[in-house]
């Protein structure tokens, strides 16, 4: 008689394996509740790590475009940012704009009432690719018509009391003052006035903003920043390096988004750690319930074998089950997880809503790779459990396994 060497099909193992989790509905519903919760510990925590890590980042950055390289200079008297500088910048291949920024301290007057202010000169380019969030009229390159165009930032406003209307300021007159003296002996104090264009919201003391085109007349040949943007992420530190060949300095958002996110990989590490203390209840439970199932099927293994069954197939079938606790525990580890997140989200945004914050925030990030990830992790987990109990569903004699009563 020929031994049967194809074994049993997979999808009648997996219907076998099915349906003895289904036959056993109580020790498999709490198996899957200790998988839902070790992993929807993990998943709920890295959720709120990256959700964390994202407002923070949003919150420093900003709308600053992190394809963007601040550009200065160690010694303004030995290096300069003039023409001949700003062209050997300009000239990188990968840079794609080129701004140019004067700013200086000095004072301005507005409606009978005077305070002191950072005074910017700012190019187009300058413009584009810094954030002024305009919340009344236009920028100063898109004034148009309008004579000697400034805008001015709400700090500004609120310095000489003004910030309640902001609107009411547009088109009046104001007057800056500037000693650019100090600057160089060669240069006369700016002294001109302007008519308000635009109100900003952006920087966190008093601020306005004018053409550059003011300071060049004025005789100011060498700018104080310069603001590159280059093609993509990928080429700032290449550019980058290239500048400071110039023997310049050079700033990027960039910097400051490697270091939130090298601060926020220690953190979800901890929360991972906290998260693995219920993944350990979750192997523990799952190790517990497939080596009970073995001791419990000896013998209906051993007459599955002796009926033509492989010892592969016997091991496959404890995959298999391993597979769909850990499968059907993750999913539902990662729904239950998400839904408390949401009602977690909506509890503190309730709650900031009464202590008179406006607006919404997400606390939590689910990354398509999370999902994924948690997935793929509790399935490594199910097959590491599985290995002993399938190791010895494999190993088992059919005739000292029919022997048993």
């Amino acid at each position: 008689m020929m031994r049967n060497t194809r074994g049993v099909d997979r999808k009648i193992l997996l219907m076998i394996a099915y349906r003895n989790l289904v036959s056993k509905k109580l020790r498999t519903a709490l198996t899957l509740f200790g998988i839902a919760i070790g992993i929807g510990s993990i998943y709920f925590l890295l959720s709120f790590g990256l959700g964390l890590q994202n407002i923070v980042t949003n919150e420093v950055i900003g709308n600053q475009s992190i394809k963007t390289i601040d550009v200065t200079t160690p010694n303004s008297r030995i290096i300069k940012l003039d023409d001949i500088t700003n062209q050997r910048v300009g000239d990188i291949a990968e840079v794609t704009t080129l701004g140019k920024a004067y700013f200086y301290p000095g004072s301005f007057r507005l409606s009978n009432s005077e305070s002191d202010a950072i005074v910017y000169g700012i190019d187009e380019g300058y413009e584009q690719l810094t954030y002024l969030d305009v919340i009344e009229g236009v920028l100063p390159t898109q004034a148009g018509d309008i004579k000697n165009p400034i805008i001015i930032n709400i700090a500004a406003l609120e310095s000489i009391g003004l910030s309640s209307n902001p609107s009411a300021v547009l088109g009046q007159t104001l007057s800056i003052q500037v000693p650019l003296e100090k600057v160089s002996d060669n240069l006369e104090a700016l002294k001109q006035e302007f008519t308000v264009a635009g109100i900003i919201s952006s920087g966190g003391g008093p601020e306005v903003f004018v053409l550059s085109n003011v300071f060049r007349e004025l005789g100011v040949d060498a700018a104080t920043q310069l603001k590159v943007g280059v093609k993509d992420v990928a080429s700032i530190e290449m550019v980058r390096s290239q500048i400071e060949s110039f023997g310049l300095e050079t700033q990027s958002p960039a910097d400051t988004v490697e270091e939130i996110n090298t601060i926020f990989r220690y953190f979800n590490f901890m929360l991972l750690g906290f998260g693995g203390i219920g993944m350990i209840i979750a192997v523990l439970g799952m190790f517990n319930t497939l080596t009970i199932s073995l001791l419990e099927r000896t013998k209906e293994i051993g007459l599955m074998v002796s009926l033509g069954a492989r010892s592969i197939d016997m091991r496959l079938l404890f995959v298999f089950e391993a597979v769909l606790l850990s499968l059907f525990g993750a999913v539902l580890g990662i729904v239950g997880a998400t839904v408390l997140s949401a009602l977690v989200n909506w509890l503190l945004n309730l709650l900031a809503g009464t202590r008179g914050v406006d607006g919404t925030f997400w606390l939590f990030s689910y990354p398509w790779w999370l999902f994924v990830g948690a997935i793929l992790f509790m399935l490594f987990v199910g097959f590491v459990v599985v290995w002993l109990p399938a190791r010895r569903a494999e190993k088992i004699n059919p005739i000292d396994a029919l022997r048993r009563e």
